[in-house]
Order: structure tokens, then C-alpha cells, then sequence
């Protein structure tokens, strides 16, 4: 049976358009350049070699070698990886340069934002101490919420990357191309935000790989760690990951902190109680402090 054409209008529509327009709108990541890819390519080339070596030993009978060669490398590559402190796929910095420890100073980080539950507290807590601090971003959630995005740049703070979407359990494993997408789109979306470019990357969970290396350079960013830290992000025991912080809590130290849990702000306050008693002080970093001097 046909439908007269009045009785077909006042049907309802699918939102097909609403959905696209929506799509449009969620930023796109620069293309990869093909100079790093020619490089990624490399790196797996070089990344092959031991399992080359493994397979020719096992045809060749040697599989007590072959065995003992694939656990070697396994174990490398494992600590390279999942180890916050290792170096071996590239450098990070871990503290504050040798003048701001011999000062007294530390650096507060917060991982995780923005969001809505913590930014604007930690925000008036901040201000309220004349303290400005790193804030590493994911790219999503920055896309949803500018305006906080905008209030921490505006009050002064250092805004990093942290990822795209902050595939926390996946990140070490990711392929050069998935890489890419990660920290282009987030360095995309900060930007197109702020106006200013970050100058600073944070992996999820502290996670690197052979990859990473690469986009970093070519985006000209460099990555930030911490030798600090009160796993605040896994704990609910608010004197436990405070005890756990005090430990590292000395001269030179970058501290991680994250948002997202209602007790972001109280652990903040006795972070700040814990520093004043140590007689510490809470600035940035020198290399980026008068950047945020500019755009305070």
C-alpha cells in the first residue's frame, strides 16, 4: 500500500543527520607524515631481527638457545615497555632540574582531566595557595569540556598531553599508525582549544613502546614521567596514598596526582599541608614557566 506523502511527513526521522554533523564536529588527526613512517618501518625491521634469529635456531635444533634467546628478548621488551623509568625507547624526564631541587621546589601534576567533578575545585584550591601546576589532558574529554580546558590555561597552569582517549590496558601495545592517531589528535585538540600547541606528553600509565618515540619528535613534544606518586588513581584509602607520596615527596620531585575522584581536592590539600611542613614549594618547571607567564 502507498502512503499519501502528508501521512509519510509526520512520521518521525532517523537523527541520520544530527549523528553525522556530530561526527563532523569530533577533530581529526593530521595525517602521519611519511618521513615517520619510513621511520616506524625501521624500527620494525630491527624488532623482527631476534625473532628471525629465534625461528633460524629452533630449524636448526638449537631450541634450548632459541628458547633462552626469546625469553631474553621477551624480558627486555617487557621492561622497556610496562616500566615507567625505563629509557630504552626514549628519553623522559623524571624530576626537576638540579638549580629548582637545590631550591626546594617540586612540581604537582594531575593526570585524567578535565572534569567537571574536579577541574573547577582544584582550580580555586590552586589559586587560592598562588600555586600554578601541570595539567595533562586526554583529548576527549578536553573536547567535551573547553571551558575547563580554557580556565586552566587562563589561570596560568601548564596543559600537556595525555592521549587521545587514554587506552590505559592497550597503550604499550599500540601499532605506529594507532600511535599516531593517539597523540596527533589529542595535540590537535588542544590546540585548535588553547591556541598554543602543549610542549609536554604524559603516556597512560606511564606506558611507552618502540613507537612512541616517533611522533613525539615530530610533533615536537617531549615526555614527562614522575618519580612520585600515591597511586591516588587506584586506591580509595585517602591515608594510605598520602603515606605513599610522602615518600617521594622531597626536592626536585614531580608529583602525579589525578582528577576525576571526589577526593582529588582534599588529597591535594595535604599534599600542600605535607610540602609546607617539608618547607618545599610547588612551581613548574623552569623550561616552560615563562610560556605560562605569557598566557597567564
Amino acid at each position: 500500500m502507498i502512503v499519501p506523502d502528508r501521512l509519510a511527513q509526520g512520521k518521525p526521522k532517523p537523527p541520520v543527520a544530527s549523528a553525522v554533523a556530530c561526527q563532523m564536529l569530533k577533530p581529526m588527526p593530521p595525517p602521519e607524515p611519511d618521513d615517520c613512517r619510513r621511520r616506524n618501518c625501521w624500527r620494525l625491521l630491527l624488532l623482527a631481527l631476534p625473532a628471525v634469529a629465534v625461528l633460524g635456531l629452533a630449524l636448526g635444533g638449537e631450541t634450548r638457545l632459541a628458547a633462552g634467546l626469546f625469553v631474553a628478548v621477551g624480558c627486555v621488551l617487557m621492561l622497556g615497555t610496562l616500566r615507567p623509568s625505563s629509557r630504552l625507547f626514549g628519553a623522559h624526564q623524571r624530576e626537576l632540574s638540579p638549580a629548582q631541587a637545590a631550591r626546594g621546589e617540586v612540581w604537582l601534576t594531575f593526570d585524567d582531566g578535565p572534569d567537571p567533578l574536579t577541574t573547577p575545585d582544584l582550580l580555586e584550591r590552586l589559586a587560592r595557595h598562588g600555586i600554578r601546576a601541570g595539567f595533562f589532558l586526554i583529548g576527549e574529554k578536553a573536547h567535551r569540556h573547553p571551558e575547563l580546558v580554557r580556565a586552566i590555561a587562563a589561570a596560568g597552569h601548564l596543559i600537556g598531553n595525555h592521549s587521545q582517549t587514554h587506552p590505559a590496558g592497550r597503550f604499550w601495545s599500540l601499532s605506529p599508525a594507532a600511535m599516531w592517531s593517539e597523540i596527533a589528535e589529542c595535540q590537535q585538540t588542544l590546540t585548535e582549544i588553547t591556541g598554543t600547541p602543549p610542549r609536554l606528553f604524559r603516556p597512560p600509565v606511564g606506558h611507552h613502546n618502540p613507537f612512541v618515540a616517533v611522533p613525539l619528535q615530530a610533533l615536537g613534544l617531549s615526555m614527562v614521567l614522575w618519580n612520585c606518586r600515591g597511586f591516588d588513581a587506584v586506591s580509595r584509602d585517602p591515608i594510605a596514598v598520602r603515606r605513599r607520596l610522602q615518600t617521594g615527596l622531597r626536592p626536585g620531585a614531580i608529583v602525579l596526582l589525578h582528577e576525576g575522584r571526589r577526593e582529588a581536592s582534599d588529597l591535594l590539600e595535604g599534599v600542600l599541608q605535607d610540602l609546607e611542613k617539608r618547607g618545599l614549594r610547588a612551581v613548574l618547571p623552569e623550561a616552560v614557566s615563562s610560556e605560562c607567564n605569557g598566557n597567564s
